[in-house]
């Protein structure tokens, strides 16, 4: 002990050498270049000393550098465009999230190597790494064909790794993770990978899940919404350890479970619901809906059972039908044009719902005109439907709104119209629709997509009076995004008045996978949180700059 005191003595006492005190106790360089490389294992540290003519490296290390005193959230903003796919909070698969430009893997493998810098670099970097994890199987750049030359070679004592493999692995590396720190284990709200991982890594996803108390969402197999017994574990699981979940979805076949919810619900803030095939009655819904304060989408597709009673107070004495941001109406052969209006008649409801979608159901188009004007707050509106005959222009009122922002107008020809009919429907229902926009009825829209690949050729024969077009209040922007039944991509338009005159050009804009992409609000467009346009997404254009990022050269959804 004494020892080490005099030890701990003397290294305070010790100075600094430099050149007065080597010229002093008459040391040589070389003799200071041989104690330094016996101390410290390196010659570099001499030369610094004997060149710099003061203190040494280790020295210079109690002055630490002005980047690492940046506030948290400013590091945090830089760190999110070295990896983008941090900012994901979006409610959607690993498959409809993916973003189309750069490698996903090799961005975060750089935001941990930021994180290695300083220990403030390492706290902003950790929360933008774990917050939303992506397990992908491949890098979208030529990085793959190097480890896949690598994982061809394999060797006596390990074999070859296939690509599936991959994810698997990636699993249990970050189940040890989190085993091992329990506190990253609490930053991890979103949890997505492939599909072919998640359907095969059962009992490794459960295990990982059962580590993380705050996930908000996370892509499962699809035997969790069907009460497949593969899955009973791994939903007991989500019972009992992910009381935050934000988003669930039940199938046909789980009808007894979903009933049961409104008596002890799991998840008390569930944000967004999908519900397909599920054979439940009115009331049974209803009640369920109702004993979630917090939801705000709600997807229904292909309910046979579900009617018009379902929006009426009158019929279900369990409660009103919830007040929703966002409602997706799919393939629903008993919801008419009288249910939806009586929903929409609540004050509560036409000042809370945003998006609307109905796709195939009973509901006429011409009747739409008796929807907008109940919906006060509606910005996004999206309608799918085959006709079979032209539409009836006698005292149709034209399509107004104040507050629609973005229109998805989706009409094709029924199948068997467009094979033995010589006048196809369709263009009727398109020239209802041009009306509308050129009376000046929607003017805050920007977005309009429909599935006319010659639409934007009306609005040219229409140059004309494009002042009293303009006088009408539609003098913004329009984004006009057109495709046909044979077409596989959108194509963008960009329609505005410049000078009195209306101008009408093709836009090479890209904007899918951008920065943003994760940045829009969860009610708008299809870009983030629940999607509730319904529409693909414009992909990128051949030519657009990448900006340094490694454009991706495959897209396999099964990965």
């Amino acid at each position: 002990m004494h020892f080490l005191k005099r030890l701990v003595k003397s290294r305070k006492g010790a100075t600094f050498p430099t050149r007065y005190s080597r010229s002093l106790f008459g040391t040589s360089s070389s003799d200071n270049e041989d104690h330094t490389r016996s101390k410290h294992g390196a010659k570099t540290h001499s030369r610094i000393d004997s060149q710099g003519g003061g203190c040494s490296s280790s020295h210079a290390d109690l002055h630490p550098s002005p980047a690492s005193k940046a506030p948290a959230e400013v590091l945090m903003t830089i760190f999110s465009f070295i990896c983008p796919h941090a900012l994901d909070e979006t409610y959607l698969s690993a498959e409809e999230s993916t973003v189309e430009l750069g490698c996903m893997l090799c961005d975060m493998r750089e935001l941990s190597r930021c994180g290695l810098v300083c220990r403030s670099w390492h706290d902003a970097a950790q929360v933008l790494q774990y917050r939303s994890i992506r397990l992908d199987s491949v890098h979208y750049c030529g990085l793959e064909e190097e480890l896949q030359a690598r994982r061809k070679r394999g060797s006596f004592f390990q074999k070859q790794t296939s690509p599936l493999e991959i994810p698997e692995h990636r699993m249990r590396l970050l189940y040890r993770t989190f085993q091992e720190n329990e506190t990253t284990a609490t930053l991890t709200n979103f949890l997505k990978m492939p599909y072919m991982a998640r359907e095969a890594c059962k009992e490794d996803l459960a295990r990982l899940v059962s580590l993380l108390p705050n996930l908000r969402y996370v892509d499962l197999p699809d035997g969790v919404y069907q009460d497949d017994s593969s899955c009973a574990s791994l939903k007991a699981i989500l019972y009992t350890r992910c009381p935050d979940l934000r988003k669930m979805s039940w199938v046909g076949g789980s009808e007894k479970h979903f009933v049961d919810l409104w008596i002890e619900p799991p998840w008390i803030g569930l944000e967004v619901i999908e519900l397909t095939e599920m054979k439940v009655e009115n009331r049974d819904l209803v009640r369920v809906l109702s004993s979630m304060p917090y939801l705000t989408n709600l997807k229904m597709r292909s309910m046979p059972w579900t009617t018009d009673a379902v929006f009426d107070s009158t019929t279900t004495d369990v409660g009103l039908f919830p007040a929703l941001q966002t409602l997706i109406i799919e393939d629903a052969p008993s919801i008419t044009i009288d249910g939806l209006t009586t929903h929409l008649t609540r004050p509560i409801v036409s000042e809370t719902l945003t998006a609307l979608t109905i796709a195939n159901t009973p509901i006429p188009v011409h009747l739409l005109h008796q929807i907008l004007p109940l919906a006060t707050r509606l910005t996004s509106l999206s309608i799918r439907a085959q006709v079979s005959r032209t539409m009836p222009h006698r005292d149709v009122p034209l399509l107004a709104s104040a507050s629609l922002t973005h229109l998805a107008y989706e009409i094709t020809d029924d199948d068997d119209t467009s094979t033995k009919s010589l006048a196809k429907p369709s263009p009727s229902y398109y020239t209802y629709l041009f009306e509308s926009l050129w009376g000046g009825g929607m003017p805050k829209l920007r977005n309009l997509y429909v599935r006319e690949p010659t639409f934007h050729a009306r609005f040219r024969n229409n140059k004309a009076s494009a002042g009293g077009f303009a006088a009408t209040g539609w003098t913004q922007e329009v984004c006009l995004h057109t495709k046909g039944m044979e077409h596989l991509e959108w194509t963008k338009y960009s329609i505005r008045v410049v000078g009195g005159d209306l101008l009408i050009l093709p836009s090479l804009e890209g904007g899918a996978g951008s920065h943003a992409s994760f940045l829009v609000d969860p009610g708008e467009g299809s870009g983030g949180g629940y999607g509730g346009a319904g529409f693909l997404a414009i992909p990128s254009e051949a030519g657009e700059c990448t900006h340094g990022k490694r454009e991706r050269k495959s897209r396999d959804l099964w990965r």
